[in-house]
């Protein structure tokens, strides 16, 4: 038997050499081994329920070590004593704040690190829900690198549903009192950031519900103390965004 083996092997070859066609050789029609049966058991495989990944609201970075609610008896007393330290986060201090009680109570506290410029700056929105905690609705930083010397914060309804809105304002100096505008619309147990825009040489207001806005305009030879023109517009919150119902500009008269 050992000597027909490479015999076997050798007409085997032979055959598919000689074969014309690109088509795999079909299988033996026999069988030439036994069938194994494969059995499926008849219980139901126990499989692992992953652990969701915990939702990030975009409007709610908080810098680290500060929690999404405040729900602590001793820091809630603190709190209402009038000590805002529970709701500032670790090593920073509390810049301004501004408290906002009806139709519901929210803080907006602004808070710094270090020595300015070289610090973090930030913002949160604290709500106060129905069971007395204080949960964060809205925050953001800002880091060392972006030069931030304060924030300010002005707050008055925009959006005409009778809730203060916030306008903030993150003032990196300069000659042109560059900066950040933000508007931040409130609502119960919620806030969003509806308006945002980086400006030098402008200012931004609330009045009579609507945006006020006053920007210099330069003509390519004019120095930077002394625009030819200002130009006043008016934007007004339809629901959905921002529509602008007045525009004019007026001549710069230094006299």
């Amino acid at each position: 038997m050992r000597r027909l083996l490479p015999l076997v092997v050798v007409i085997t070859l032979a055959g598919t050499a000689c074969s014309d066609s690109d088509e795999p050789a079909p299988s033996p029609s026999g069988t030439t081994g036994p069938t194994t049966t494969v059995t499926t058991p008849s219980g139901t495989p126990t499989t692992e329920t992953p652990t969701p990944s915990p939702v990030v609201d975009p409007d709610v970075l908080l810098p680290e070590g500060v929690p999404p609610v405040v729900d602590d008896d001793a820091d809630l007393a603190v709190i209402a004593s009038g000590d805002l330290g529970p709701l500032v986060p670790p090593g920073a201090s509390s810049e301004n704040r501004s408290a906002i009680e009806d139709p519901f109570e929210q803080i907006v506290l602004t808070w710094a690190d270090g020595i300015p410029p070289d610090r973090r700056n930030g913002l949160i929105v604290w709500q106060r829900s129905e069971d007395r905690t204080w949960r964060a609705v809205y925050a953001f930083t800002d880091p060392a690198r972006k030069g931030v010397f304060g924030i300010r914060v002005d707050t008055g309804d925009l959006t005409g549903d009778a809730i203060p809105d916030i306008l903030s304002f993150e003032d990196v100096g300069g000659s042109g009192a560059c900066g950040t505008y933000r508007v931040i619309a409130s609502a119960v147990g919620d806030a969003s950031e509806i308006f945002r825009r980086e400006a030098c040489d402008t200012q931004i207001a609330i009045a009579s519900g609507d945006l006020r806005i006053r920007e210099a305009v330069f003509r390519p030879d004019d120095p930077h103390c002394c625009p030819s023109a200002f130009r006043g517009s008016v934007l007004r919150w339809n629901g959905t965004s921002w529509d602008e119902i007045s525009s004019e500009v007026v001549p710069n008269d230094p006299a």
